[in-house]
């Protein structure tokens, strides 16, 4: 009996006990702030590139962004353009939504702006006039220019266009004289014919000069218009008719990727002239400046310039020989520099030092010649090449 009376006195103890707890009411725990973000760059990273920045974070109420080049933001999903290469540490500061100890509120990631111009080299690639031409090349360094002539020599005469295919490393050469187009290695080396104006078929090649190169084509200009070709020279045919005319025949072109626009200078010893642009399918052809008398032209796309080589001209913008320089769109027109006796057929831009390159001649073929360096608008000419007879030129960045 004292038994079963303890038993129920320790039942009913712990009965008392376990009703005077109550469970504590924890509440919700507030939400953590976590900064996060993802990005995608144009131009496959390579600078100049355009770097769009997307906001994963969770539970902020504002965001700084670093971007590591000295610019910040606070916008919520900024876009930002990096012009240089360089490794870039992005840093994301969010403002928590609520002050605990587990919030992530900074997310730093590196941006990679890629050198485009890496393990490449920069060379004024260049013709000469004599018996043969040739073509040459001369890496452009601080240091004074050694120039390389190609190798073998072909029946070049009068090497008048010159263009690069950085993509293949290859260089085209046309010739105004054997009515041809030759093709080499980027080292000047390999040297073949790859279009004869007197082969049937091939017509169109006859007095080329202008040329450039766009993704699996070459184009140059000849009279009658602008044709094209494979790059192996296969598969010839017309690009752009211009039939009677004018204009009648581009003695040398650039073509513009950003406008889709191709410029060029019109012959006027034989011909109307002009200074001109012209849509790449054909249409819109526009003459910029009328009736002057161009050898060569060089588009300074970055800075909106264009570049004309011209013989001075009656009633012309351009009545005196020289080099010209003006907008692209044929305003701010003004002398820069002189050319010598003879025609000068190339100029050329290096972008990395900012300046500009032109021939002098003053004899058809003798090396009495030179290529002359100043600054972008003609300021500080020196002799940079001497004792040759220039002809062609392009500045260009390849793997050689």
């Amino acid at each position: 009996m004292k038994r079963n009376i303890l038993s129920l006195i320790a039942i009913l103890l712990i009965l008392t006990l376990g009703a005077g707890c109550t469970k504590k009411d924890m509440g919700t725990p507030a939400a953590s702030t976590v900064a996060n973000f993802s990005f995608i760059a144009t131009n496959q990273g390579y600078a100049p590139c355009e770097v769009q920045f997307t906001n994963l974070s969770l539970n902020a109420t504002g965001y700084l962004w670093d971007f590591g080049d000295g610019r910040t933001s606070t916008e919520l999903n900024p876009k930002i353009t990096y012009d240089t290469a360089g490794l870039f540490t992005v840093k994301l500061t969010c403002t928590p939504g609520a002050v605990v100890y587990y919030n992530q509120a900074v997310k730093s990631m590196i941006v990679n702006a890629k050198d485009p111009n890496a393990g490449l080299v920069q060379v004024l690639y260049y013709t000469t006039r004599g018996v043969p031409g040739n073509g040459h090349l001369a890496i452009l360094q601080d240091t004074p220019p050694l120039s390389q002539e190609f190798e073998p020599p072909m029946d070049m005469n009068r090497p008048y266009g010159i263009a690069v295919d950085t993509a293949h490393k290859k260089v085209y050469i046309t010739d105004y004289s054997t009515n041809a187009i030759y093709r080499f290695d980027a080292d000047g080396k390999k040297g073949s014919k790859i279009l004869d104006g007197t082969v049937p078929g091939q017509e169109m090649v006859v007095s080329a000069e202008a040329i450039f190169v766009l993704g699996d084509k070459i184009y140059w200009g000849s009279p009658g218009g602008i044709y094209k070709a494979n790059l192996d020279g296969s598969n010839p045919e017309t690009h752009i008719a211009f039939g009677a005319g004018p204009p009648e025949f581009p003695i040398d072109m650039q073509y513009d990727p950003a406008t889709n626009k191709i410029y060029f200078v019109n012959d006027k010893t034989d011909y109307t002239g002009g200074y001109w642009s012209v849509n790449f399918d054909g249409t819109g052809m526009t003459e910029i400046i009328p009736d002057v008398d161009g050898t060569a032209i060089e588009m300074d796309f970055r800075n909106g310039k264009a570049y004309l080589v011209l013989y001075g001209s009656a009633g012309t913008v351009a009545p005196e020989n020289g080099v010209f320089m003006c907008n692209i769109d044929g305003t701010s027109f003004t002398r820069i520099g002189d050319f010598g006796v003879k025609a000068t057929w190339g100029i050329a831009l290096d972008t990395k030092r900012n300046k500009l390159f032109w021939g002098i001649k003053n004899s058809n073929a003798d090396p009495d010649g030179k290529i002359i360096r100043a600054n972008l608008d003609g300021s500080n000419p020196e002799d940079w090449i001497t004792n040759i007879s220039p002809h062609a030129m392009t500045c260009t960045w390849i793997k050689l």
